[in-house]
């Protein structure tokens, strides 16, 4: 802690964060079972009671990243695994979300939130699963490789934005309707009744979030990635946030839907804006009958079809350390492990990145996190695609996620919570295990489209300012 004179504001750098995982299979059916974690990978301000529940300590504001590796630990399975939140002991309303598990097919389902917690607050992560054979099971899956980190069943990644007096600006929109798409992009729209935040207007009709305070922001788009009810659709979705009408470089993805499939994609920046603008999240399909799909599965919570999370790191006094980074090349992997390339820097603050060896500058506790554009050289590739983190040359443990390519793409996602001291180095790793053609990280140029990176990586360090001068001046109305 130290005192900026000049604003009297005290910055707060020890923040809590948790990073856990699960070395072990959590296999379900149609009962719902909680999820559970083996590993501290690191962890501060949390209290840990059986089975690794944990309760906070530190009241706050915080943010919290799952990823649950989703498939069948023989790969024979098929069908649907459902993943929400309990909080002490009931169901999160509007909190579920769906993967389709295909044959030997491995991906990550990503689900994050934004909460206000007091002390003792305590979150469960339920699944359960749905098998199109009720001789095969499904669930989260962990599995060991040579030469590479444990992939963890689940991977939850927690860290403190604020204390609980002197919010973190934030807005989290969401929404219960289907949006279908077409070949013309159009803005995603949220409820206008059901947002939650502080410091950042809501959104506008035309599903626009306008910014009353130039600011630098982190962006985080979790869509349910399918086909309109009964129509088992293929195709692909395009999708990208904007700022005043136009694509934000470098943030684009693209998402396949394969006979309906239900998958949950990201899309992630953090963006320095201006007083007065205005970010949308703009998307297009190449089949009407595909979109954001909304569901509510019997005897569990609902299925959104999207959440944004928008949320300021630090203040325009206190800006904190930060880095957009992406690559605007493919990049092919084999079963020796590669660094990911990162040769376009979107922006950053007291973080280096040397073509994706990111040095850090300032000690602290950081959110990092990974989005790799996965797919084959020709669209019709097939295998499995791994993606983790190292840290001064060595793996980073319970970091690794793997992504099967079949004849489609998607974004995998790999993020960690993690302590990191100045000089630190870090890097993105990645392998393909390859039955079919040429896999990795793909870039791509959509026609008129914004060209699709084939990574983007995001990181930022989480310290907070106690000024009571600065909440109040976002609530005088």
């Amino acid at each position: 802690k130290w005192n900026d004179k000049e604003h009297d504001n005290e910055i707060i750098d020890d923040v809590a964060y948790l990073q856990a995982s699960s070395s072990k299979n959590q296999l379900t059916g149609t009962n719902p079972k909680a999820v559970t974690y083996n590993n501290v990978d690191g962890v501060n301000d949390y209290s840990t009671v059986k089975n690794h529940t944990f309760l906070y300590e530190k009241p706050g504001y915080y943010f919290v990243m799952y990823g649950a590796q989703v498939g069948s630990p023989s790969g024979n399975g098929q069908g649907e695994v459902h993943m929400w939140t309990r909080e002490n002991g009931k169901d999160d309303p509007s909190s579920n979300s769906i993967q389709t598990v295909g044959r030997r097919s491995l991906s990550v389902l990503i689900f994050n939130s934004l909460i206000k917690a007091p002390v003792g607050r305590e979150i469960t992560l339920m699944i359960s699963a749905y098998p199109s054979n009720k001789c095969s099971s499904l669930g989260l899956v962990a599995q060991e490789f040579k030469h590479e980190p444990l992939v963890p069943s689940i991977i939850r990644s927690e860290i403190q934005l604020s204390d609980i007096d002197h919010p973190v600006h934030n807005l989290v929109l969401t929404s219960s309707k289907t949006q279908l798409g077409s070949s013309n992009s159009k803005a995603i729209t949220y409820e206008q009744d059901q947002f939650t935040g502080i410091g950042i207007p809501t959104a506008r009709s035309d599903g626009s979030v306008k910014f009353n305070e130039s600011g630098i922001y982190f962006v985080l788009f979790i869509g349910e990635g399918g086909s309109a009810a009964d129509t088992r659709a293929s195709g692909e979705i395009y999708l990208g946030p904007q700022l005043n009408g136009k694509d934000i470089p470098n943030s684009n993805v693209i998402h396949s839907v394969r006979s309906g499939s239900e998958r949950v994609l990201t899309s992630q920046t953090i963006v320095k804006v201006e007083a007065n603008d205005k970010l949308q999240i703009a998307f297009s399909t190449t089949n009407e009958d595909l979109g954001l799909i909304a569901t509510a599965p019997k005897h569990e919570p609902f299925v959104l079809s999207l959440i944004l999370t928008v949320f300021e790191l630090g203040t325009k006094e206190n800006p904190v350390p930060y880095a957009q980074l992406s690559s605007s090349h493919s990049q092919w992997g084999c079963i020796t492990p590669k660094k990911v390339e990162l040769n376009s820097n979107d922006g950053s603050h007291r973080i280096k990145n040397n073509d994706g060896t990111i040095e850090i500058e300032e000690s602290g506790t950081y959110y990092v996190m990974g989005s790799g554009q996965v797919g084959s050289s020709d669209g019709k590739g097939n295998g499995d695609v791994h993606l983790w983190i190292r840290l001064n040359g060595k793996d980073v443990a319970d970091s690794n996620t793997v992504q099967t390519v079949d004849c489609d793409t998607t974004v995998l996602v790999c993020q960690a919570a993690i302590k990191l001291e100045a000089g630190d180095k870090l890097e993105l790793i990645f392998s393909a295990d390859v039955a079919k053609g040429k896999l990795g990280f793909v870039t791509s140029q959509p026609e008129s489209k914004e060209k699709v990176p084939s990574m983007v990586f995001s990181a930022f360090k989480s310290s907070y300012t106690k000024s009571s001068k600065h909440y109040n001046k976002y609530n005088e109305d």
